[in-house]
């Protein structure tokens, strides 16, 4: 079992050496409730199928007035990229990931639930799109009771929202939290954050950060 973790960790290390790596602001959603951003780095590497391996560096769980969840790195392989309009995207659904142990200076190496969380079967849902400079995703999953959302940077892509509102900002959409309670109804586009706390919404069918 050592040789294979053993294994494993070099593979890892080998993999963030090669790897791009996107850091930016990262939300968690928390059951409809949202936490701080945080600064997070994301690592992708292209694999020589035309698929990519996503690595998610050291993700934590922190909830107000709770002890934080030290989750670890979070491998994401073999995803396929659909091309679009200056862009990759994809798409997983219920895709089984792996979780180690991640490398935040003062936390144990037996604090990071990854591993356990790996043995049991960690399944995620993520959605996302890639260029060169830039990676945005979304990703959901459960643990235990808790229903967990994720957004990583912000959605600036031709069809962003960010794209949509300039190019219609007079659409008129409907606005919900993460839990889909419809929090605005047939407002423009371009004003559809006004006035909202910071969190994750879903703005004409995609999710966003109100910063």
């Amino acid at each position: 079992m050592k040789r294979i973790l053993l294994g494993f960790c070099m593979a890892a290390c080998a993999l963030f050496a090669s790897a791009k790596n996107y850091t930016d602001q990262l939300t968690v959603s928390i059951n409809g409730m949202s936490t701080p951003p945080t600064e997070t780095t994301i690592s992708v590497e292209e694999l020589d199928n035309g698929q990519i391996s996503i690595v998610l560096q050291n993700f934590i769980l922190e909830m107000p007035g709770e002890d934080p969840i030290y989750v670890g790195h979070i491998y994401v392989d073999s995803v396929d990229l659909t091309p679009a309009d200056g862009y990759n995207s994809f798409s997983l659904s219920q895709r089984q990931v792996r979780a180690t142990a991640g490398d935040l200076e003062g936390v144990k190496e037996d604090e990071w639930i990854g591993q356990d969380l790996s043995d049991a079967g960690l399944f995620i849902d993520m959605d996302g799109k890639i260029t060169d400079s830039k990676f945005y995703c979304t990703l959901g999953l459960m643990f235990g009771p808790l229903d967990i959302d994720v957004v990583f940077g912000t959605d600036e892509f031709p069809s962003g929202i960010r794209g949509a509102q300039v190019g219609n900002p007079d659409k008129l959409v409907d606005v919900y939290s993460i839990l889909g309670v419809q929090v605005k109804s047939s407002v423009k586009q371009a004003e559809a954050l006004d006035g909202l706390q910071r969190g994750i919404y879903i703005v004409d069918g995609k999710k966003v950060i109100k910063k």
